[in-house]
């Protein structure tokens, strides 16, 4: 079943597969690091999950537009965490701690769901399977 899911595959199919592996790995860490702080909001945590996993599908069946919808979570997730992050990092660019929360944290999530969608759409535009 294995050799079947990565049998005739390009190279975007592995950056995506990296990028949802990485949205993956950073979703844990942002529950686990930031599930208390001001930045944390449960909907990007959500959508980022959803997104990596929804991954599995494209690579599970065979169909062309299937790449959009982790790519489009993946663009929720980044939205959604930044509008949260913001108001932290406003403290840090007044220099007051008015709304307090970790701002560093929230927007290095943020990048990194970002690159996960520019990944995804590395593979909407290449293709993920060779010719």
């Amino acid at each position: 079943m294995w050799k079947k899911i990565f049998d005739n595959r390009t190279i975007a199919f592995y950056i995506g597969l990296i990028g949802a592996a990485l949205a993956l790995v950073t979703d844990i860490v942002f529950i686990i690091g930031d599930h208390a702080d001001r930045t944390f909001s449960l909907l990007a945590f959500a959508l980022a999950l959803v997104g990596a996993l929804s991954y599995l599908a494209v690579c599970l069946f065979d169909c062309r537009y299937l790449i959009l919808l982790p790519g489009g979570l993946f663009i929720g997730a980044f939205a959604v965490e930044l509008n949260t992050a913001l108001p932290s990092l406003s403290d840090v660019w007044n220099g007051v701690n008015f709304i307090g929360g970790n701002a560093a944290f929230g927007t290095t999530v943020a990048a990194v769901f970002l690159l996960a969608a520019i990944c995804m759409i590395v593979v909407a535009f290449s293709g993920e399977r060779k010719k």
